[in-house]
Formats: C-alpha cells, structure tokens, sequence
C-alpha cells in the first residue's frame, strides 16, 4: 500500500479481522465485539451519507464491530455534528446534495482549526483516487470505491481510528 491513500479501484489492503453475524440474523441484533481494549473509550466514528439504505447499512456494520456511531445525511449535517462531537474518523461521500463531500471536508477542516478527523472517502466518483489525493490537505487518508467489500471498509476505518489515537500522521 502506497501511503494511505487507496489505488485503483479503492481496495485497501489490511487483514481481515471482522466476524459476520449468523445469516438471517441482522447486525443490528449481534452482541458487538470488545473495541476498547487499546483506546479511551468507544472508538466514534460519523458516517456521512446521503443515500439512507447506504448510511444505514455502514452505520450498522460499524456498530456490529463496536464502534460509537452517528449519520449525517449531508455535509452541512455532519458540521452540526462536529461542534458538539468529535469522531476518530469520518467516512464521507463526495457527491451529496446541500453540502458535497469536497465542501465539508474543507469545511470541517477550517472549524477544527487543522487539526481535523481523518476521512475515508467512500464514493462512485469516477475519479476517487485524484480526488482522494486532492482532498488530502483536508484531511482525507484513504478511499473506498462504492460499491466496496465491507472487509475493505472495516479495515481502512480501522487502520484511520489506530492512526488517530496514536496520533501518527505524517505532515
């Protein structure tokens, strides 16, 4: 893997560590794994989406792995969020209506003053990985192309949460 920021398609290459609930069971009913055990709490992550079945599948596999959760239907949404809570890592795709992906993350970059929340870009863009690098200055550390594999997803959200709370991001 070359930097963060993904290739091609938008795989991120990272083992695979996720448990898939029983089938006909949804994530929403499984007891959540322990995610704790290294970090100060719940690992939170906000999931910024416009399209509902989409936000609300990936806010549900996120709470299936342990993760604090909260979805924002738009970018303006999400900067609401951001002022009164802070996530690990923000999945955020580019092309919504109101407030675009490429908005709040410069947005959300000026009101955390640079110091922002690393972003896993998660879109059909046919351009993702220039627009990832694009956006990078604004916070935006990997990429995802939709339709994605739920494993590529855990583990790049993974690898950005351990990233934050080490507090190891290159300038």
């Amino acid at each position: 893997m070359q930097g963060d920021l993904a290739q091609g398609n938008g795989a991120f290459a990272a083992p695979d560590t996720h448990q898939s609930p029983p089938t006909g069971q949804p994530a929403s009913h499984m007891p959540a794994p322990n995610r704790e055990a290294n970090h100060a709490g719940p690992r939170r992550v906000m999931v910024v989406e416009d399209e509902p079945s989409i936000r609300a599948v990936v806010a549900d596999i996120l709470r299936f792995e342990g993760y604090d959760v909260r979805e924002a239907g738009n970018g303006l949404e999400g900067l609401g969020m951001l002022e009164g809570w802070r996530p690990h890592v923000i999945v955020l795709d580019l092309m919504m209506p109101v407030m675009d992906g490429w908005a709040f993350a410069e947005a959300s970059h000026r009101l955390l003053g640079g110091d922002g929340v690393p972003i896993l870009v998660a879109s059909a863009s046919p351009d993702l990985s220039r627009a990832a690098t694009t956006l990078r200055p604004f916070g935006v550390r990997a990429a995802v192309a939709k339709p994605f594999d739920v494993d590529v997803l855990l583990a790049a959200v993974e690898h950005l949460v351990q990233r934050t709370t080490a507090d190891a991001w290159p300038a």
